[in-house]
């Protein structure tokens, strides 16, 4: 019986949309490949079949059920529709230039998806992917899928998961993390959704210019979890996390901008700083609820006047006294404080006794006269 699909011939231009020069598909316990011309290239076997016939042309079509004792293996240069499901897909050995395209509207298109070896240049559109490996691997577009769980893994020696954006894609996992990274470098979320997963959302480890733009991490564990690494977040929703929107372990940096929103954990701690060492920038257009931890970081820069890292004022050391406090309206306390006395002091002037609220300007001898100061201050 023959199957009505979309398979067309070569023109004499070229290529044509739609057009497919091989057909892979299942018909009840069997399974085919036929070229463009309708001759078989195999016949039976689903995991031969499904390999021949991706290794026979460039612009694949799939549709059917395949359950494979061995992943399929795919070479650079190929366009493959899947219209049902493919239980392991390889690509490795610097393959590139490849393309993948979910067609129908099944539950999974791809089992698990595993890229190493160096490839590059790899798309992957409207698929539901399982489980999604990348070890040494860069140049990947991940376009309007849904994935239920991520681990980029590349290897200490250098060869890492890299340049790989995630493009209006929704991440998933009920029973772990939804994405793990270490030893990965330019990862992009842009107008991505992390959620519902039942640990951390994006947990990152030992990784490099991660940056999440107009994305959501929404209703995890945690949303994010930085340690040793560093991450932007621009435009971006840590939203209703049970523990926190973001954690902070060792010696990283966490740069917050451009009307990002963080907070209603349900713990109420909206960012945990966990050790020393770290950096935190948060601009004034975003908003933060609660951080904990904030004596803990080695550089911290917030213009948000709910979390001041820097203050400016004028205190007045009062005739016949010899100090005065201040309270610096600062979140953490200052790594600096300067004072500039804007009339001559009777003797040296100093700072002391500086604390998460406050410090004290002292001078050696008492003024005749009110002598004013003005002071800055810096976490």
């Amino acid at each position: 019986m023959a199957l009505n699909l979309p398979i067309r011939r070569i023109s004499a231009e070229g290529w044509r949309p739609n057009a497919y020069d091989v057909l892979v598909y299942q018909e009840g316990e069997n399974y085919y490949a036929k070229d463009a011309y309708g001759n078989i290239i195999c016949v039976n076997s689903n995991t031969k079949c499904l390999q021949e016939g991706i290794n026979y042309g460039k612009h694949i079509y799939v549709k059917g059920i395949f359950n494979l004792t061995d992943p399929i293996s795919i070479t650079s240069g190929k366009v493959i529709h899947i219209d049902g499901y493919i239980s392991s897909v390889k690509i490795t050995d610097y393959a590139a230039y490849i393309e993948i395209i979910g067609r129908g509207k099944g539950d999974y298109h791809i089992g698990n998806l595993y890229i190493d070896g160096g490839a590059a240049m790899l798309t992957f559109r409207n698929l539901f992917i399982n489980n999604v490996t990348i070890r040494f691997g860069g140049q990947i577009l991940f376009d309007s899928c849904r994935l239920t769980y991520v681990n980029l893994q590349g290897y200490d020696s250098g060869q890492t998961a890299h340049w790989v954006t995630f493009l209006k894609s929704w991440i998933q996992n009920p029973n772990d993390n939804g994405i793990d990274m270490k030893y990965a470098e330019h990862i992009l979320f842009i107008s991505s959704v992390i959620s519902y997963n039942k640990r951390i959302g994006a947990n990152i480890v030992n990784s490099r210019n991660i940056k999440f733009i107009n994305s959501i991490l929404e209703a995890n564990q945690t949303g994010i979890a930085v340690t040793v690494s560093d991450v932007v977040l621009e435009e971006t929703l840590a939203y209703a996390n049970r523990d926190y929107g973001i954690y902070i372990g060792d010696v990283s940096t966490v740069i917050i901008r451009d009307h990002s929103d963080i907070r209603a954990s349900t713990t109420g701690i909206d960012i945990l700083i966990d050790f020393p060492g770290s950096i935190l920038m948060i601009d004034r257009t975003s908003f933060i609820d609660n951080i904990r931890g904030l004596e803990k970081l080695t550089y911290f820069k917030c213009d948000h006047p709910r979390y001041l890292s820097k203050n400016t004022g004028q205190a007045t050391i009062p005739a016949n006294a010899t100090s005065v406090t201040v309270n610096h309206g600062l979140k953490c306390t200052p790594k600096k404080v300067l004072v500039t006395p804007l009339s001559q002091p009777p003797g040296s002037i100093w700072v002391s006794n500086i604390t998460a609220t406050s410090f004290d300007i002292n001078v050696s001898a008492a003024p005749a006269t009110d002598l004013p100061v003005a002071w800055y201050a810096e976490c």
